[in-house]
């Protein structure tokens, strides 16, 4: 941990040095030049409804330089822009804004989606394209002062991705450093529960050889349920143009995150719940919530979180000519995530024995702990080649993907403890089992994952292109569990798996406007119900699972460039999956998901923009009973899948001649089932937000926000690991702020 707290300081000082070699350089430029006049000033385009551009090239959808239009799939985009003008702070909330994508999760578990049917490591997330493992243990709540934009591609996404991708991948993207002229951006904001977010950055060159970019930006909130939480993050790229045909970059990412250790508000039986928090959930079992335990923490006051990640990447690209391309990027990433806390929260009305009863209902609570050290070296490598053959415009890409992994958990329970309902006692973890636990209560988990892959385009006729692609993987896994004497346990194994995916798409222009098309993709992924590294041996048993989809879709946009309009249908279909049916119990089951997405932009007038989009999903398990209790669960939803979802942004600019905008949006999500029997139902719920900034003076914004306008009382998430609760989401937010862009 101590190299890590260095490579993190090693970084706080770097991004601080550039940011001071970004002001001296800007300054002395202005020396030399004389100041700049507000007209060459580059105009601050931070705004929460702006028009797509179909035209430019979005590498998460492919390696084949293929617009967003020209693409056989889904590809939705939103960037910096968009997340500061709209208030987004996070990864998990840019994405949320996009067609048919909800997050949830619990502190432990911070990047759960829900997409096109299905939840968890069904979706990949990425880091500039890059995998280092299931989402919901590698992942943290990313800052997005730091990212350039958040790019989510539907559908199996294995021939890309590998492993994981069945629903698709979401990628966050780096800002990149810039030839241009030095810029400096910055952020500082102050709202409710305590909350603020900073941000500082800029990019800065010398000559035509070297430009650098640095980021630094941080999180905070004392959060609406006693929860406070903090993110911390530092971003620092450097580019050197070494030759007219070899660029070389170099990018380090620091991040420390203390995540918020609110866990969910306990479900209690109907009877219990003399003051009903109405609208939120039902339950046919005659679960409820009461509203006097609404804004309750009942974790211990010495809960634990914390996690540091430090992921260096080099990317050397050379292009000796217009025909050929090549590319290596090899990285390597650590982390060390800690765990205390108490998770699971349950009413009873029988003592810690299980039979003596109690005066009074009182809270049953957990403690558990859980050690993370994890480092993963990979490098991927590709070749893009264009050529013509018989006549016909053709691009091929020929790449290999390796990653290494070292990944260690430790682990483990100690006793419950009794608390009130309505104004629990904190009380403090207490000690672990014992001190053997931290060295010999171990799960080491191995992998060397080889992968090929290809991808192809041919333009069969100037207006038609054939869009190929295959993927072999190759994973072998060593998957231990010891228990505290340091013997190892029976299920342990190890196991190699591989796999083929394929890619076929067609795209015709009927205009240059109008552009239908139509895919078939494929995906596999490894047997567990939660993620590889907690897969068992009874589990490494079991076959790939798989799943392949066909999507037809068509993409427009009107010629002055004033309204684009994008539309989809899929079918997934997906076999041999285990499905978690309680905390202890799991069966196989197959899947299906069709839905339609449709999303699109308008310019109503030049200064007042509409950007709106909307989903239907409708996702059954099918072949699915429940071994422990012989449960048929045939044709009920997955849990956290809403059937629609819907978002609607405005943005009027220069409103009266001033440099004023004024905007808002609406999110909206049906009910969705909140465990894996439909016995549990969140809400449906529509949240209501609203801003207003001012442009002070050229580059610098004044901001005022407020979220959830209405205090709109719903279920974020029900995680079916933590059954006897859910996450209720934040009231009322408000936030004033300053923005600058120089």
């Amino acid at each position: 941990m101590g190299n890590v707290e260095k490579c993190g300081m090693t970084v706080k000082a770097l991004a601080f040095l550039v940011s001071a070699v970004f002001v001296s350089k800007a300054t002395f430029a202005a020396d030399g030049d004389g100041p700049p006049t507000a007209a060459e000033l580059s105009e601050v385009t931070v705004t929460a409804a702006k028009m797509r551009s179909l035209e430019q090239f979005t590498p998460t959808g492919s390696r084949l330089g293929l617009s967003a239009q020209e693409l056989p799939a889904s590809l939705d985009v939103i960037d910096n822009d968009e997340m500061i003008g709209r208030g987004f702070f996070n990864v998990q909330q840019a994405a949320d804004s996009q067609p048919g994508v909800t997050s949830g999760g619990s502190p432990g578990d911070q990047s759960q989606f829900s997409m096109r049917g299905f939840t968890g490591n069904q979706i990949t997330t990425l880091r500039n394209g890059l995998y280092v493992g299931p989402s919901n243990m590698t992942s943290r709540d990313q800052n997005s002062f730091n990212v350039a934009s958040v790019e989510i591609l539907k559908g199996p996404a294995s021939v890309l991705y590998g492993q994981g991708a069945i629903a698709g991948a979401i990628n966050v993207v780096d800002k990149a450093p810039s030839f241009g002229a030095p810029q400096i951006e910055g952020l500082a904001t102050s709202g409710s529960f305590d909350t603020m977010n900073v941000g500082l950055g800029g990019t800065t060159h010398f000559g035509d050889t070297v430009a650098i970019r640095a980021d630094f930006s941080r999180t905070a909130t004392g959060g609406y349920v006693r929860n406070p939480s903090n993110t911390t993050e530092a971003t620092v790229t450097a580019l050197w143009k070494a030759s007219p045909t070899l660029d070389v970059q170099f990018t380090v990412d620091w991040l420390e995150d203390n995540p918020s250790n609110y866990y969910g508000t306990p479900l209690v039986p109907a009877s219990f719940a003399t003051d009903p928090l109405n609208g939120v959930i039902r339950g046919s079992t005659g679960q409820a919530l009461d509203r006097r335990m609404q804004f309750v923490n009942y974790n211990v006051s010495d809960s634990y979180i914390h996690s540091q990640q430090v992921w260096p990447q080099l990317l050397v690209k050379w292009t000796p000519n217009d025909s050929l391309t090549v590319q290596n990027f090899t990285y390597y990433f650590h982390a060390h995530r800690e765990w205390d806390n108490s998770e699971t929260y349950s009413l009873t009305t029988v003592g810690l024995d299980g039979i003596t009863p109690l005066p009074s209902p009182q809270i049953n609570r957990d403690r558990f702990y859980v050690f993370h050290k994890q480092n993963l070296v990979g490098d991927e490598g590709s070749a893009t080649y264009k050529s013509s053959i018989f006549g016909m415009a053709n691009t091929l890409v020929g790449g290999f993907d390796y990653s290494h992994l070292n990944f260690n958990r430790i682990r483990g329970f100690p006793n419950n403890d009794l608390v009130d309902p309505f104004n629990p006692s904190p009380g403090l973890f207490g000690p672990l089992l014992s001190p053997g636990d931290l060295t010999e209560r171990q799960s080491p988990t191995h992998w060397n994952d080889y992968a090929a892959f290809f991808e192809d385009v041919i333009d069969l006729a100037p207006q038609l292109k054939f869009v190929t692609g295959g993927r072999y993987d190759k994973l072998d896994l060593d998957r231990q569990n010891f228990n505290t004497s340091g013997v190892q346990l029976a299920n342990s194994f190890t196991q190699d798996y591989t796999s083929n995916n394929w890619r076929v798409g067609v795209v015709y222009n009927v205009t240059d406007y109008v552009t239908p098309y139509v895919s078939w993709t494929t995906g596999k992924d490894p047997p567990g119900t939660n993620n590889i590294f907690l897969v068992n041996a009874h589990e490494g048993t079991y076959a790939l699972s798989s799943s392949h989809q066909i999507e037809a879709g068509v993409k427009s946009r009107t010629p002055g460039g004033m309204a684009d309009l994008v539309l989809s249908v899929y079918d997934i279909k997906r076999s041999h999956l285990l499905v978690q049916t309680s905390e202890e119990t799991q069966a196989t089951a197959d899947q299906t998901s069709k839905g339609v997405e449709v999303s699109g932009d308008v310019k109503i007038l030049s200064n007042w923009t509409v950007s709106a989009n909307a989903s239907y999903t409708d996702s059954v398990y099918t072949a699915f009973t429940d071994p422990s209790t012989g449960s048929n669960y045939t044709d009920v939803q997955p849990a956290n899948i809403p059937r629609f979802t819907g978002n609607l942004w405005t943005s009027v600019r220069h409103i009266g001649g001033l440099p004023l905008e004024i905007g808002g949006g609406v999110r909206y999500l049906s009910n969705r089932p909140g465990n894996t029997a439909n016995t549990l139902i969140l809400d449906k719920y529509a949240l209501v937000n609203g801003y207003a900034s001012y442009e002070v003076k050229p580059g610098v914004l004044v901001t005022g926000r407020v979220n959830n306008l209405f205090d709109k009382n719903y279920a974020q998430w029900a995680d079916i690991y933590y059954p006897s609760e859910v996450i209720l989401g934040q009231p009322r937010y408000w936030e004033l702020g300053v923005y600058f862009k120089l």
